[in-house]
C-alpha cells in the first residue's frame, strides 16, 4: 500500500493546522495493511494510543462479506511464530477460514533428492503452518481494530504534498494530511511507516533502498486439481524457475479440498507468452502447470483468477531516522520462493513490540533510541533471509544451473540435508523464527 499525494489538497500550514486542534498519539502509522493492522492491534494491546492512516477507501462488512463470498487466488503462507503473534492479539480466532498444512514436499524435476518438512511429533497432526486468504486476514484484523478503544483508523486520507508531510521534534512527529477536504494534523511520539513497497514515508525519510531486479514474473492463480492437497504445501524446482502449490481453504463442500493457489517464477519473456496464450486459449496455462508440476496433484479441471507481478528484492540502506521507523514491505522485500514475505513483515512488529514491553518494564519512554534497537534486531535477519532466497533462485533458475556439476552438487546437498534430522529441524525453526 502505498500513499498518494494530491498536490491541490494543501493550504497553508499557518492557517490549516492549529495548533489547539492537534491531537496527540504515542504511535502513528502509515498503512492499514496487514503489517500496519497487526502492529497497531498490539500496541493498543499495551495501552498505547495509536492512529493509522491509509488512503484507501473505508471497509464495511458488507464491502467484507462480498470479497469473502469468493475464493481468493493468492494466500499467505503464515508461519507457527506469525500464528502465535496472531493470537497474542487476538485475532486468530477471527479467521473465518484456513488451510493449515503439516507438511512441506521441496524437490527438483532435473535433481535426485527431496525434502519433506514436517514436525518430528507429526503423528500428532503438529501443524507447520496454515494458508490464509488476504481477504479473511483483513477482516479478522478490522474487526479486532474496530474493538481497540484506543486505537483510532483514518481511512481515505492523503499526505500533505508541499513540503514535508511530516515534522520530526523533539519530543515527537507531526503528520500532516488531509481528510474530507479538510487539511489536518496530529502529533506522535513515534511514527511507523508501513506502506508498501513504494514507500512514501521512506522517501519523505530519505532513505534509499538497495535493490535487485530478477528479471522474472511470477504468475498467480487458483487450479482445482483432480486430487486433494492433503494438508501438504508443494513446491517444485524447474529450470525456468520454482512453482509452488499451496493448499487454499475450502469455500464450499464440494471443494474437497482440491483447490490450490498457485506461484509460479519464470523468465519475464516466458511469462509474457504464456499469458498471451492463455488469453486465446485458457487450456494452454491448464495443460503447462499440469505438466510443470509433474501431475503430483493429478489432472487439472479449472484455473481462475490468472495475474501476474515482476520480482525483485530490496532493502531499506537504513530501518530508522530518529523517530520514524520502517517495518514490512517498506522496509525489505524478497523472492516469493520460501513464501516468508508476510512472515519478515510480521517478524518486524514481533521485534518492535518485544522491545516496547523491554522499555516498559524499565519504565523507559518511546524513544529513537529504542528505534534503533529495533532496527538492530530485525535488519540482520532480514537481510540474511533475502540472500539465502536470492542464492537458491539462483542455484536453479540461472544460466549456470544447467552445468553438470552443479545439478550433481546440488542434489548430493539436498540429500544430505533430507538425511539430516538436525539440520531439517534447523530448517524449520529458522523458517518459524
Amino acid at each position: 500500500m502505498t500513499i498518494q499525494n494530491h498536490p491541490a489538497d494543501n493550504p497553508p500550514s499557518s492557517l490549516a493546522y492549529p495548533k489547539s486542534q492537534t491531537k496527540q498519539y504515542d504511535v502513528a502509522i502509515i498503512g492499514a495493511g496487514t503489517v500496519g493492522m497487526l502492529c497497531a492491534i498490539l500496541l493498543a494491546q499495551r495501552g498505547k494510543q495509536v492512529i493509522i492512516l491509509d488512503n484507501k477507501p473505508a471497509p464495511s462488512q458488507a464491502s467484507f462479506n462480498q470479497r469473502l463470498a469468493q475464493r481468493d487466488a493468492r494466500v499467505y503462507a503464515l508461519n507457527r511464530s506469525s500464528i502465535d503473534l496472531f493470537k497474542s492479539a487476538d485475532v486468530w480466532d477471527g479467521i473465518t477460514r484456513r488451510a493449515d498444512y503439516d507438511q512441506m514436499h521441496v524437490w527438483a524435476r532435473d535433481d535426485f533428492g527431496e525434502l519433506i518438512f514436517q514436525d518430528e511429533r507429526a503423528f500428532e497432526n503438529i501443524m507447520l503452518g496454515s494458508m490464509v486468504e488476504p481477504s479473511v486476514l483483513d477482516e479478522a484484523l478490522w474487526r479486532r481494530a474496530q474493538a481497540c478503544d484506543n486505537l483510532t483508523l483514518k481511512y481515505e486520507i492523503s499526505l500533505a504534498a508541499h513540503g514535508m508531510a511530516f515534522d520530526e521534534m523533539s519530543d515527537g512527529v507531526c503528520i500532516r494530511y488531509q481528510a474530507d477536504n479538510q487539511a489536518k494534523m496530529v502529533k506522535a511520539k513515534l511514527l511507523i511507516g508501513a506502506d508498501g513497497r513504494v514507500s512514501l514515508v521512506r522517501r519523505e525519510m530519505g532513505i534509499g533502498i538497495d535493490k535487485l531486479d530478477y528479471h522474472q514474473k511470477a504468475i498467480c492463480c487458483a487450479i482445482r486439481t483432480d486430487q486433494p492437497h492433503d494438508n501438504t504445501a508443494r513446491q517444485v524446482m524447474l529450470p525456468t524457475g520454482t512453482l509452488a502449490l499451496l493448499p487454499i481453504a475450502d469455500l464450499n463442500q464440494q471443494d474437497r479440498g482440491r483447490w490450490q493457489s498457485i506461484v509460479w517464477t519464470l523468465p519475464e519473456q516466458i511469462a509474457e507468452a504464456y499469458l498471451s496464450d492463455y488469453h486465446q486459449n485458457p487450456k494452454s496455462l491448464i495443460d503447462r502447470l499440469a505438466l510443470a508440476s509433474g501431475y503430483v496433484l493429478g489432472d487439472i479441471h479449472e484455473v481462475q483468477s490468472v495475474a501476474s507481478f515482476p520480482l525483485s528484492a530490496q532493502s531499506a540502506k537504513c530501518y530508522h531516522k530518529g523517530l520514524i521507523a520502517l517495518m514490512g514491505d517498506a522496509a525489505h522485500g524478497v523472492h516469493p520462493l520460501a513464501g516468508q514475505g508476510l512472515n519478515l513483515g510480521l517478524s518486524d512488529v514481533k521485534a518492535l513490540t518485544t522491545l516496547i514491553d523491554a522499555y516498559r518494564t524499565k519504565n523507559l519512554p518511546l524513544s529513537a533510541r529504542l528505534l534503533g534497537e529495533y532496527e538492530r534486531a530485525a535488519k540482520g535477519h532480514n537481510s540474511v533471509m533475502m540472500h539465502s532466497f536470492s542464492m537458491i533462485n539462483f542455484a536453479y533458475a540461472s544460466a549456470l544451473s544447467d552445468i553438470p556439476v552443479i545439478r550433481y552438487a546440488r542434489s548430493e546437498i539436498v540429500k544430505a540435508i533430507s538425511k539430516s534430522p538436525s539440520v531439517m529441524r534447523l530448517l524449520i525453526e529458522r523458517a518459524n523464527r
